[in-house]
């Protein structure tokens, strides 16, 4: 790692109405260096990131790029200055092939010649991919790659537009272990090579293995950058909320000889997954751990009645049932809070309150009118009870940060009154600050008798939030584990193989 510095902001500032979003920045990066950037949501990462790309204007300060001062007043001019970007919400068109999204908008045209040369397009667009060791079809459709290789494309986009900088927002959310490792790989052969890569990510763990340098921010403050060989996943949590933070366990008590609630029954669905068999109980919290494409998303998807089964049984409360659809599901008593929260759990555009409102509209309308003075008092019950951070239930719920806009979606459904609750990935993209709040109010409505179906990538929340563990692999179960007595390494190691 050089200790010349390609990249800095003295003293930048931005506000918003009523919000510091960033408060006097000084942040530096160096050529060939791994620099993490960490804090909970709202943090001022989003906006600090947002200024260097030129989405943003700073208030005040001044950015420098090789000792040079630069004016980044578009994300044209940052992608012209060598900045790229690979965002948490990757910005690809999903009907083009890999080559055209590699080159969209820089189109590789034969001198003189108006079209584009397919040809050239397509091995410059192969070039670029094994610059970072990726083999892929240039001519496939990018809507039908698995999240990890679309995200080498963004990669070699960034790359092909010259980028030296590289900017990556939480890259691993949807990856595999051993995707993940594929992609350190290449952000390490990068780093030989001499780009610099801010990462953010709410992971320790990554943080730990591949950083040089992290930089902790807290309520649009900088509050310190260090060598990452000198300090430790606790002093770095510590730092990002202000006070000693310690992850607890709770001991919960067995939910001995209670009534079932949910039984499924050598269920399966072609292709997805077959013979799957569990009881769940009032007031448990039955885990689902696998590597992603195991099949857990699909089951409860088909729980839950969004696809229907192909074969196998449902039974809930000992009676057989059949759920052909989600309103079937929801007439019964179940919720589910969807793995892509902002695609299919928030109703973007719309209020706090419409959210938590929306399944029980039929309730609230008389003669076609919403009553809109019992849904306002319904949302400001749900915002006091689960904390949610918000001036005002009319706020739209895409402004929120993701932990409040999951803490939403989960209003929603305990303002239905439902038996059964399925989450999927209830934490992704959380601060660590919200996930511990969003694990006591799931220990707190399982302790009140909820049934919890709860499915996550984290081995070590599917422990410590869940009673049991069904492990998934390939669409089948490959077993059951009372989390009490089980370790991340034999729930890997069985998810495996």
């Amino acid at each position: 790692m050089s200790h010349e510095s390609v990249f800095m902001m003295k003293n930048i500032s931005k506000s918003f109405p009523g919000v510091k979003a960033l408060n006097e920045i000084n942040f530096d990066l160096k050529a060939g260096e791994i620099h993490a950037l960490v804090g909970e949501n709202g943090a001022g990462k989003s906006t600090m990131v947002s200024t260097m790309m030129g989405l943003q204007q700073p208030d005040s300060g001044e950015i420098f790029m090789d000792g040079k001062k630069v004016s980044i007043d578009s994300p044209l001019t940052a992608l012209s200055l060598g900045i790229g970007i690979v965002p948490q919400e990757l910005n690809l068109a999903p009907n083009l092939s890999v080559a055209e999204n590699i080159f969209l908008g820089m189109e590789q045209r034969k001198p003189g010649f108006p079209k584009i040369d397919w040809k050239a397009t397509e091995q410059k667009a192969r070039e670029f991919l094994e610059k970072i060791g990726v083999q892929l079809d240039v001519k496939a459709e990018v809507g039908t790659l698995r999240s990890a290789y679309q995200q080498f494309v963004q990669i070699a986009r960034a790359l092909a537009f010259g980028a030296n900088i590289l900017i990556l927002d939480e890259p691993t959310a949807a990856l595999t272990f051993q995707e993940a490792q594929k992609l350190f790989a290449i952000l390490f052969q990068l780093k030989e090579e001499g780009k610099s890569i801010i990462f953010i990510s709410h992971h320790m763990e990554e943080i730990e293995q591949i950083s040089s340098r992290v930089s902790v921010m807290r309520d649009g403050n900088l509050i310190t950058t260090m060598d990452m060989k000198n300090t430790n996943k606790d002093e770095i949590i510590n730092l990002m909320v202000g006070r000693e933070f310690k992850t607890q366990k709770k001991n919960r008590k067995k939910q001995l000889n209670k009534k079932s609630v949910l039984k499924v029954n050598n269920l399966g669905r072609d292709g997805e997954f077959q013979n799957i068999s569990f009881t769940l109980h009032e007031g448990e919290i039955l885990g689902i751990a696998g590597l992603v494409g195991s099949g857990r998303t699909e089951l409860v998807r088909a729980i839950f009645g969004e696809t229907v089964a192909s074969r196998g049984e449902i039974y809930w409360n000992e009676s057989r049932v059949k759920i052909k659809s989600p309103k079937k599901a929801i007439d019964l008593g179940m919720g589910y809070v969807p793995e892509e929260r902002k695609k299919s759990g928030i109703f973007p555009i719309t209020s706090i309150r419409e959210n938590i409102s929306m399944p029980l509209l039929p309730t609230m309308t008389k003669l076609t009118r919403i009553n809109r003075k019992n849904e306002e008092a319904l949302a400001l019950k749900y915002i006091k009870e689960l904390k949610v951070k918000t001036s005002s239930p009319e706020k739209h719920i895409r402004l929120l940060s993701g932990g409040n806009q999951q803490k939403v979606i989960l209003a929603r459904w305990l303002a239905k009154d439902i038996k059964v609750l399925i989450l999927d990935e209830p934490t992704r993209g959380i601060d660590i600050n919200a996930k511990a709040e969003i694990h006591d109010l799931i220990h707190r409505l399982a302790d009140q008798g909820l049934a919890v179906i709860m499915i996550s990538s984290e081995l070590e929340e599917v422990i410590n939030l869940s009673d049991r563990i069904m492990v998934m692999h390939q669409g089948k179960s490959k077993g059951f584990f009372e989390a009490e007595n089980t370790t991340q390494e034999e729930l890997l190691k069985v998810a495996l193989n």
